[in-house]
């Protein structure tokens, strides 16, 4: 399995080094917070566009599942703490905020993105495209299940419509920039 992850491609040291771990769940953690401050507010919804799908989409293809979830569940953690990790202001629990759905559905994003690449499906555009509509789903049915509690109507025109396009968008980035990646590391080993 860990032949399709990338990271460990990229990285020649054994997954056993926990000083290279923690590092990449640090950076990780932190390439996530600021994806997150990528944000802009719409008047009509709780929830602002961000770049925070993007990079929860790389920690998962690029880092696998095991190293994908230690990252983004320090993610989580840091942003309760206070950490200026989310989008919307300050820490807390993530079930008090009408967002907090959409943070949750992260983790069954990198765990759909990880599972599936460790597979061997992160090497192909096709594949890659269909590993993140899947995980996509998956955060999308969290974070309209938990907004539903916030907005008693047009939970769907609040928490998907908007947001669609610039998916599709980060989405397509991601299908480019993750099977690229793969051929780059798989020619220098050559």
């Amino acid at each position: 399995m860990r032949e399709n992850i990338l990271i460990s491609k990229v990285i020649k040291e054994k997954s056993e080094n926990r000083i290279i771990e923690l590092l990449l769940i640090i950076s990780g953690a932190i390439f996530l917070g600021m994806t997150a401050r990528i944000s802009v507010m719409l008047p009509f919804t709780p929830v602002p566009i961000t770049g925070q799908t993007f990079g929860v989409l790389m920690i998962g293809l690029v880092y696998g599942r095991k190293l994908g979830l230690k990252t983004i569940g320090s993610y989580l953690a840091a942003g309760m703490a206070g950490l200026p990790f989310f989008s919307t202001a300050g820490p807390g629990l993530l079930f008090l905020k009408p967002t907090g759905g959409y943070l949750i559905g992260y983790v069954f994003m990198v765990l759909i993105c990880g599972c599936l690449t460790e597979k061997g499906w992160g090497k192909s555009y096709i594949k890659t495209f269909g590993i993140m509509f899947l995980a996509e789903t998956a955060m999308y049915l969290c974070g309209l299940i938990h907004l539903s509690f916030f907005v008693k109507t047009n939970v769907i025109e609040m928490g998907l419509y908007p947001f669609v396009i610039g998916d599709l968008v980060k989405m397509s980035l991601v299908t480019f920039l993750v099977p690229s990646m793969w051929k780059a590391a798989d020619s220098f080993k050559k």
